[in-house]
């Protein structure tokens, strides 16, 4: 039970932050907008994560799924940064 509960701090903090830095990055509204949907949306992926890691049978299982998500999500965020918004 602990290691599901660090599995799903961890992989729950991670994806939140790198869906939250995607929609920063892709909504066309002011920054003021932006910041309050990404406090918004960030907590209830962290939830979301956390509830999904401690229905997996076992941290392993949970932290495959959730590092492949981060893959893609990490590779999203790096090919952003370099697309100038303006």
């Amino acid at each position: 039970m602990w290691l599901k509960s660090f599995a799903a701090f961890i992989w729950g903090l991670l994806l939140a932050v790198c869906l939250a830095l995607l929609l920063f990055r892709l909504l066309p509204v002011a920054a003021d907008i932006k910041l309050f949907v990404g406090m918004m949306l960030g907590f209830c992926l962290w939830v979301a994560v956390m509830i999904y890691c401690y229905s997996r049978n076992n941290a392993k299982a949970a932290s495959v799924v959730c590092g492949r998500w981060f893959a893609v999500t990490a590779a999203a965020n790096v090919l952003l940064f370099y697309i100038p918004v303006y």
